[in-house]
């Protein structure tokens, strides 16, 4: 057995998977479920039901200290004096050049202490990235990512399911706000945030809870979803994924994250002076919605033509459950970004006709 198959993690929930009939795939260095019964109709229950993802894989930090603030406002783009306790925010982590050393979301638990989520194939870069900028900032940071476990729970009964097995008023909480509480007695931190599309929850305990939980969830009637699933909703919501829609090439602004890029007045940040410059000329490059006029599938890296003209690529792509056709987000040049333009996606060594068309695709909360 080669070094790779004997480091490759698993989550509390990897015997769950296999008992449920999960095909197992290789992903940011886990074995994660990709399906179990059909990505379709994991992806269909969960628009219309609710649905239940592992996310363990993802990072989870704590980050405390009485300069957390000071610190999280020279490290991220959003600005943390629109955060008070109890509430998350959506940021990125830039290099001086504008570019992204993650996406993630943190929330303020009190002024001095933050929980931190962020994505799996990035743990140890955004750990080194953190501690290396720490410098004089008085801040602590400690990695919890195999010490919890991470559960997604997502559509549109998520509330009504939920709130008979818990000991909050789901209602008080609001989109991007959180709380500490019980399900069936079991201590759970609870986010009203997620990756689909749809309104639901996102859910992080510790290990010994993780699998009473998800059985919970599912007992409740949720479907048991994989990142087939996860891929295709937050496809059609536009939710960038890293290493796709951003990157260490592509910054928020060409993503068509401009709004987190916040002027912060007073505060240095890294990455500002070039963010703030693309925010207020318009970036060269703009992130826009394709669809397939041709037979066809669109998929990542495929090329975008303008007639002979290579104007850009895919960023992501595939097939729409709920719109029944292909779909893609691409990044091409400015200037051919208007919704409308006719366009050609090389497949399989064919020019293939599409358009740029309006986003997000479907989006429910």
């Amino acid at each position: 057995m080669d070094d790779e198959q004997v480091n490759i993690k698993k989550t509390p929930l990897y015997e769950m998977h296999l008992s449920l009939g999960a095909r197992m795939v290789k992903f940011a260095g886990w074995q994660m479920p990709v399906q179990y019964e059909s990505i379709i109709k994991e992806h269909e229950a969960v628009r219309s039901n609710a649905g239940v993802f592992d996310i363990s894989h993802m990072g989870e930090f704590i980050l405390e200290g009485k300069d957390v603030i000071k610190f999280l406002q020279h490290i991220m783009i959003n600005d943390l004096n629109l955060l008070k306790p109890s509430k998350g925010q959506y940021s990125c982590m830039c290099y001086e050049n504008g570019t992204v050393v993650d996406d993630l979301v943190y929330y303020e638990e009190t002024p001095e202490k933050f929980k931190m989520i962020v994505n799996a194939g990035n743990i140890e870069k955004d750990l080194q990235w953190l501690n290396d900028h720490k410098k004089d900032f008085d801040v602590n940071i400690t990695d919890l990512s195999t010490k919890r476990s991470r559960i997604a729970f997502q559509g549109p009964k998520s509330d009504e399911y939920l709130q008979s097995i818990i000991d909050i008023d789901l209602s008080k909480i609001n989109r991007f706000f959180f709380a500490y509480c019980n399900i069936n007695e079991s201590p759970v931190f609870i986010a009203r945030t997620g990756y689909t599309g749809e309104k639901g929850f996102e859910l992080s305990v510790d290990n010994i809870h993780t699998n009473k939980i998800w059985n919970d969830l599912i007992n409740l009637g949720a479907t048991p979803a994989g990142l087939g699933a996860r891929d295709s909703l937050r496809l059609e919501a536009c939710y960038s994924l890293y290493g796709h829609e951003i990157s260490d090439a592509i910054t928020p602004v060409e993503a068509g994250l401009s709004w987190l890029v916040k002027p912060k007045e007073g505060i240095e940040y890294i990455g500002k002076d070039v963010l703030i410059k693309q925010k207020a000329e318009g970036a060269q490059r703009v992130l826009v919605g394709l669809d397939l006029v041709d037979k066809g599938v669109i998929r990542g890296d495929y090329k975008i033509f303008k007639d002979e003209t290579e104007i850009g690529f895919v960023t992501s792509g595939g097939y729409s459950p709920t719109l029944k056709k292909t779909i893609g987000l691409g990044l091409v040049k400015r200037q051919y970004s208007d919704v409308g333009t006719e366009i050609f996606i090389e497949i399989r060594n064919k020019l293939l006709k599409g358009k740029i068309v309006s986003t997000p695709f479907y989006r429910n909360v």
